[in-house]
């Protein structure tokens, strides 16, 4: 799945699919996957609830519902997290990246056989070091970022103090992608239990 993740990425970076928002994207992508002969036989749909899968949405399981679900007879089941990012809300936003990594890894726990986030950022107070650096800007901001594990905290908005727990590890590695965005794809390992 990867392989074909970072094909629609360069489609995006030689301008053949325009980047205007999130919905968007996530409809460009299905689109794109059902046009390979390798998904002919797929269900490729948007924001499919993952009650459809037996999966019961609990306190560590942050949504509940897949952006981008790709899956043959309930089985080959793959998860794609997208977020387009191009509106502030910096902390939040980053919170909300965090919390699509924790929901991909609890689908991963539920025999999703592979699962990724994209985001998508046009803003550089997503990446780079400013006066902020600790909290949850230590994940994605400057050179030496900390790696993405653990337990994280919502920093602000009305979920102030929520707390969500990445139970493996992560690097946030931008790319410089079209029109001042900046990307990250990230493949999301099955958690393995921390004792």
């Amino acid at each position: 799945m990867k392989e074909y993740l970072n094909k629609f990425i360069e489609k995006i970076r030689n301008r053949e699919i325009d980047l205007y928002n999130e919905f968007g994207l996530q409809f460009e992508l299905a689109l794109y996957l059902r046009s390979l002969n390798e998904f002919i036989d797929f269900k490729i749909e948007l924001e499919r609830p993952i009650n459809h899968f037996g999966i019961v949405k609990t306190s560590e399981i942050p949504k509940k519902e897949i952006d981008v679900c790709i899956y043959k007879n309930n089985v080959l089941k793959s998860a794609i997290e997208i977020k387009v990012s191009t509106n502030g809300q910096v902390p939040l936003q980053l919170f909300k990246f965090c919390e699509d990594i924790c929901f991909l890894e609890q689908l991963m726990n539920s025999n999703f056989e592979c699962a990724y986030s994209l985001v998508l950022v046009n803003s550089d107070n997503f990446y780079r070091a400013k006066t902020k650096k600790d909290g949850i800007y230590k994940y994605f901001r400057g050179e030496n970022k900390t790696t993405l594990t653990g337990k994280i905290e919502c920093p602000t908005g009305k979920e102030k103090g929520k707390l969500i727990t990445i139970m493996n590890s992560y690097e946030i590695i931008w790319s410089e992608l079209i029109n001042g965005f900046r990307f990250y794809l990230i493949e999301i390992k099955k958690p393995h239990i921390k004792i």
